[in-house]
């Protein structure tokens, strides 16, 4: 697994590509969910590519400091949010909202939950 600051620098760039392709593109992830861009939903979409770049901001920022609480609320935040895409994602895959072509979406977003996983300690191990 990477260390905290890569972690971060992963989800950062992620998160700020997001941001892009909500932003300039919106109908390009609706193709992704093999669902209807209407004028309405891409507005929807480039209003929420908002809070994607305000979570890139606050990762990136987020990658140099030392474990503590205040680092592990953003971490449990952040493997809620993932984590929550892509339950939310299964669910819909499975009730037939979306399609197949989300599966790697899904996949994408179930690693990036996992890969903050091992940055959920508040304080420093003893043992390091």
């Amino acid at each position: 697994m990477p260390d905290f600051r890569t972690t971060c620098q992963i989800h950062a760039a992620v998160l700020a590509a997001l941001f892009a392709v909500y932003m300039l593109l919106p109908g390009l992830s609706f193709l992704a969910f093999d669902i209807t861009a209407t004028p309405e939903a891409r507005f929807v979409a480039r209003r929420a590519s908002i809070m994607l770049l305000g979570l890139a901001v606050m990762v990136f920022l987020l990658r140099g400091v030392p474990p503590s609480v205040a680092r592990q609320a953003v971490v449990l935040g952040m493997i809620v949010v993932w984590g929550g895409l892509a339950v939310f994602g299964v669910v819909a895959l499975m009730r037939g909202v979306i399609g197949w072509t989300s599966i790697g979406t899904i996949v994408v977003e179930a690693v990036l939950a996992i890969l903050f996983v091992p940055h959920l300690r508040s304080r420093p191990r003893d043992d390091v």
